[in-house]
């Protein structure tokens, strides 16, 4: 059902970026220091990256309402659902009372993000909602490692952590694996076998762009307890 109320609020998604909040873009610390409500994908703003880098870059963002969107990392459908319409709920009814929202989001609002499920539930519900970019992490992971992501005519393939094992060899050129720290043991591994092969020269960063940020030029010295925020980039080895 559309809302009847001309003056309700919107909603926008910023992209607070990797984790360095001087990486945050000029129109996120604008929206984020204008908006009425801060809401986040956590159930404390102390366990969410995303409001962490937004305070640090404004610091006086940090007495605003904060309004927790928790979404599971799992995926029983039902459970995901429930949790949608219950922070779908909670934002349409602060944006009938004609607030506006800033919805943190880490990196980039479309890759592998909560947001973009909320952001097609609340345009259907008929409100007003905005995506605001963010520098994506692996834009920071390749200016970390000082490589370029691609050149010429190399086509670039990003794929999530959960990726089938065995299946890197199926695709040309440059790899961009995120979110991996789950299956990091599994990744590592098949790397290290295509390095040793001559096929691939692989890289890695945990926590770009953060204060406990680590560079893994040698894919061999990744960390095997490294947390779900690593980025691995995999380049072809040119013949």
């Amino acid at each position: 059902m559309r809302s009847q109320n001309t003056e309700a609020g919107i909603l926008y998604g910023i992209g607070v970026g990797p984790g360095d909040p001087e990486l945050m873009t000029t129109k996120a610390v604008r929206l984020v220091r204008e908006c009425d409500i801060l809401a986040i994908p956590a159930k404390e703003s102390s366990d969410c990256t995303a409001y962490q880098i937004a305070v640090r870059a404004v610091p006086e963002i940090a007495g605003k309402p904060v309004l927790p969107v928790s979404i599971p990392m799992t995926r029983d459908r039902a459970e995901l659902d429930a949790a949608y319409l219950e922070g779908c709920a909670a934002i349409t009814q602060r944006l009938e009372e004609g607030k506006n929202i800033a919805f943190l989001n880490l990196g980039d609002p479309t890759i592998y993000s909560t947001y973009m499920t909320i952001h097609d539930k609340i345009r259907q519900a008929g409100y007003d909602a905005v995506i605001v970019s963010g520098v994506p992490s692996f834009c920071a992971v390749a200016a970390a490692l000082e490589i370029p992501i691609a050149a010429g005519r190399e086509t670039i393939h990003i794929l999530p952590g959960c990726y089938g094992q065995g299946e890197l060899s199926l695709y040309p050129h440059t790899k961009i694996l995120m979110k991996s720290g789950g299956s990091i043991y599994e990744v590592k591994r098949e790397l290290e076998e295509l390095e040793t092969g001559g096929q691939i020269k692989a890289y890695a960063v945990s926590n770009c762009g953060m204060p406990e940020q680590r560079i893994y030029e040698k894919i061999g010295e990744l960390d095997e307890q490294s947390g779900y925020f690593t980025t691995v980039i995999v380049k072809e080895t040119k013949k």
